[in-house]
């Protein structure tokens, strides 16, 4: 027998003349092998594992490459679609249907900044500046800084009868942290206020939080805790900005003590010019502020909840604050203040610790027009009388054709008098045979492609709705100390009476909405009262608004509905850019105007390239053909569609719907009133742009009944201005498809 030697250790067992046979060693060979059968493919997958690994790593660096690139020039990023394929914009004529969605912040440290970034807006917070907000820019808008200055906290110590004024700006941060909170970034800064030659106040310090929600919203609460009392206060500015000069428009929703009627809801709009007027002055601090560059970008800033937080001021008297919209020629910029105390009067004080929640909202500027929603109106066809007002399938067909698919159901008032309407917040809405009517008119609309919303008021309650007489009072909306409820009216009859949605209305109106969604073929909804409102109902809270909340239903909303769902949304009156960031069709411009003319809508219709836009029908339907059209055709020039599905306006946007089509190509708009194009006869011969970097349509309106022959100027901001002449039929629109000159910029200045 063939033996083997093995030498083996001093210290083993064995020994050292110890030998194995040869069948031992073919065994100990062939386990070996099996072994090594076993493993090696587990070897090998982990070796492909590494390199995937490894991959991934190259792949997410490359990524943040291209963000930080991309965040800091977007213009020059490759790998995107063309423009003229209008990728963000489906086409109109196939029936197009736009849907928002969310878009997550991520956070990037780089050196002392902090960026926040997501594919619609960047943001910049300095640590060497209190961490506060340096860089606001609107990727898809103009891609310039919406900010002049950094933003600041300011605290004034009255000296010698005027202010010592110490900012956040002045100094770095103490400590910082940066976290994620449910997928949201959340900065928290401690800070030091400091004077211009960098001298703390002393005994006060300030914490500053912020999170970024996906609905393009930063929210702040600045916590200023005094160790002592501070006297000879004069002067506290919450989170003040300093908007870019090229801001044209400024919109205010003012605190309800400087409302012109005690239940007053009206925002008012300032046109911008970059000179040194006051557009905006109060004693009492607005609930809201939007500036903005129509077509392009801009902001807004909303108080937090709790107004009475904004009151709380040592010594403070009411009435001794202040909102505040300037330009300062100093910074060529102008400037927004939220002011909870602004007096040079003795006896104020800070003491203890006192929070101050706002929020800046950035809209979700799409990087080509949005379609135009033609006509999405009431489905209930209330002129043929109350037998024949829902519907017939040759209605549908209309409809289709002229590339309708969206329609609602506005019943909130008693239209005919016999009872027969949609009440706030009760359910069944109608007697038996008119729910048949309502479900077989569903059936049809699907049929044709039409999606059908219901109608829901958020702040309206009826009385013959469950729970009314318990709760109404609860939950009721108190305009003053001391008032009671108050109803809206129709007529001889009410919508409802007015809720808060800091009460609990807020889950009874979820649940009625829940109630109607989950019995019925539905495709989304349509809200009505679509605001927040300044409320003194003690028993769900001291003096407050309901704006969080309000934003807080609409995120339930589109969970509740789906990414397939409509958010149509009725804001006028009522900018809100958080809420226009989330919708689907928002309807605005529910006055009455002195003369059909172009640009006689407010400036929330031709806004910010957000999300589609509808004008409410405010000429009576039986006007002359003519006059619906000029109707129209103004509407069109602002981008906007007429909330309306009567024959005249079906026809107009079948006639224009190649036109409407094509708008989705460009990424700018102009219309007019804004000062970029205009023709020789502007009241009777509107003009409005679209236009890229080398490509323009311009758009004519003649609201004349002869064929009208005008000179036009078109003077974009990144091209050479265009001339010409141009003849446009009677009540006709015609374009015209020109292309562009760059501008070039040189160093000489011209001889």
């Amino acid at each position: 027998m063939i033996r083997l030697l093995v030498l083996a250790s001093p210290y083993s067992s064995f020994r050292q003349n110890h030998c194995f046979s040869l069948i031992e060693l073919l065994t100990v060979t062939a386990m070996i092998a099996i072994l090594v059968s076993i493993l090696l493919p587990a070897l090998q997958n982990f070796s492909r594992q590494t390199r995937c690994i490894r991959c991934v790593g190259n792949l997410s660096q490359q990524g943040k490459a291209v963000s930080l690139y991309s965040a800091a020039i977007p213009q020059h990023v490759s790998g995107t679609l063309p423009e003229k394929q209008a990728a963000d914009c489906p086409d109109f004529s196939a029936g197009s249907k736009f849907h928002a969605s969310g878009s997550p912040f991520r956070l990037i440290r780089e050196k002392d900044r902090i960026i926040v970034i997501n594919q619609y807006v960047r943001c910049v917070h300095d640590l060497r500046q209190g961490g506060e907000m340096t860089e606001a820019v609107i990727l898809n808008g103009s891609g310039k800084n919406l900010l002049a200055k950094s933003q600041s906290t300011i605290v004034g110590i009255i000296e010698k009868n005027k202010y010592h004024s110490y900012c956040s700006s002045e100094a770095p941060v103490k400590k910082y942290t940066l976290k994620m909170e449910n997928g949201n970034p959340v900065l928290l800064f401690d800070c030091i206020l400091a004077d211009a030659q960098g001298k703390p106040l002393d005994h006060l310090k300030m914490r500053h939080r912020v999170e970024y929600t996906p609905w393009g919203e930063a929210l702040h609460r600045v916590t200023l805790t005094a160790s002592r009392k501070i006297d000879g206060l004069g002067m506290i500015q919450i989170g003040t900005l300093y908007p870019a000069r090229r801001m044209d428009t400024l919109a205010v929703l003012p605190s309800r003590m400087d409302m012109p009627g005690p239940y007053k809801h009206i925002c008012r709009w300032f046109r911008l010019d970059g000179q040194s007027t006051l557009p905006f002055y109060s004693r009492w601090i607005p609930n809201s502020m939007l500036v903005f560059q129509r077509g392009a970008d801009g902001f807004q800033y909303a108080r937090g909840d709790r107004l009475d937080a904004w009151d709380d001021i040592g010594g403070k008297l009411p009435g001794y604050g202040m909102g505040y919209f300037n330009y300062r020629k100093d910074l060529d910029a102008y400037e927004m203040r939220f002011s909870p105390v602004d007096s040079l009067r003795n006896g104020q004080y800070l003491q203890g610790e006192k929070s101050f929640e706002f929020s800046l909202a950035f809209p979700f500027v799409k990087k080509t027009i949005v379609p135009l929603a033609s006509c999405s109106a009431n489905l209930l066809q209330n002129s043929r009388g109350f037998a024949d007002r829902w519907p017939k399938e040759a209605d549908y067909a209309r409809w289709q054709a002229a590339g309708i698919n969206l329609m609602r159901i506005h019943n909130d008032g008693d239209s005919f008098g016999n009872g027969i309407f949609w009440r706030a917040a009760a359910y069944p809405p109608y007697p038996p045979d008119e729910m048949k009517k309502m479900n077989q008119s569903l059936q049809l609309a699907r049929r044709y492609q039409i999606d059908v919303v219901p109608y829901f008021s958020l702040h309206e309650y009826h009385p013959d709705a469950d729970g009314f007489r318990e709760n109404a009072r609860k939950w009721g909306w108190i305009a003053e100390k001391g008032d009671d409820i108050i109803p809206t009216r129709f007529r001889d009859s009410i919508f409802g009476y007015l809720m808060c949605l800091q009460s609990g209305w807020l889950e009874k109106r979820k649940a009625s909405i829940d109630q109607v969604l989950s019995r019925h073929g539905f495709s989304g909804v349509y809200y009505d009262w679509c605001l927040a409102i300044e409320c003194f109902n003690h028993r769900h809270g001291s003096h407050h608004w309901d704006y969080r909340k309000l934003i807080g239903l609409l995120e339930w909303t589109l969970k509740r509905i789906g990414p397939a769902g409509h958010l149509y949304l009725h804001l006028t009156n009522s900018p809100n850019i958080a809420a226009e960031n989330m919708a689907s069709l928002v309807l605005t411009d529910e006055t009455v105007p002195n003369i059909i003319q172009p640009g006689m809508f407010s400036p929330h219709v031709h806004f910010l390239n957000i999300c589609p836009r509808q004008v409410c029908l405010m000429i009576p339907a039986k006007s002359p053909e003519k006059e619906l059209l000029r109707y129209a055709m103004c509407a069109l020039l602002d981008h906007a569609a007429v909330s309306s599905g009567h024959e005249v306006f079906t026809r107009f946007y079948r006639e224009y719907a190649e036109i409407i089509k094509r708008c989705g190509q460009y990424r700018r708009h102009t219309a007019p009133g804004e000062g970029r194009c205009r023709t020789s006869d502007p009241q009777n011969v509107g003009m409005s742009a679209y236009w890229d970097d080398s490509e323009a349509m311009l758009v004519f309106a003649n609201l004349r009944e002869q064929p009208a022959t005008v000179k036009y100027c078109f003077d974009p901001d990144t091209a050479l201005p265009v001339t010409g002449e141009i003849t446009v039929p009677p009540l006709k629109i015609r374009t015209l498809t020109i292309k562009l000159q760059p501008r070039r910029h040189t160093s000489k200045k011209p001889q």
